[in-house]
């Protein structure tokens, strides 16, 4: 229970701290310049994916011709593929996880770092005579 919520603490930390670094909450005009980037990459997976689909939905438009597979074979092509990504999850979990240790502990040296800076940093004493009425 405690790991699950620390997990999602973490990933919403980790997208705030990405758009912050990416440059999301400067100002509105860097942000629509981010958002039309990210467009542009994704344009052609869309244009593909959109094939795909109107190749499922209407025939006539297909660009190529291809003939479904039965279903169990179709079936076990899937489950195989989804074998094979979540090994290679697993396989790459330990680079994930030596990141994300490397960033928390980034992190929690920043803040100490801060932490001392404004503990050794003499407070401002304001110098201008006090007024009495």
């Amino acid at each position: 229970m405690v790991l699950v919520v620390l997990v999602k603490l973490s990933v919403v930390a980790g997208v705030a701290f990405a758009t912050k670094q990416m440059g999301f909450w400067e100002s509105p005009e860097h942000s629509v310049v981010l958002l039309e980037n990210a467009k542009e990459h994704l344009r052609p997976y869309a244009a593909d994916l959109k094939d795909r689909i109107c190749c499922w939905k209407c025939q006539e438009k297909c660009k190529e011709e291809f003939e479904p597979k039965p279903w169990r074979d179709s079936w076990i092509e899937s489950w195989n593929d989804t074998i094979k990504k979540v090994f290679h999850f697993l396989n790459q979990m330990p680079i994930y996880y030596y990141r994300f240790s490397e960033d928390v502990q980034q992190a929690v040296t920043d803040l100490a770092k801060e932490k001392d800076q404004k503990q050794t940093t003499p407070p401002k004493v304001d110098k201008t005579p006090a007024k009495s009425n």
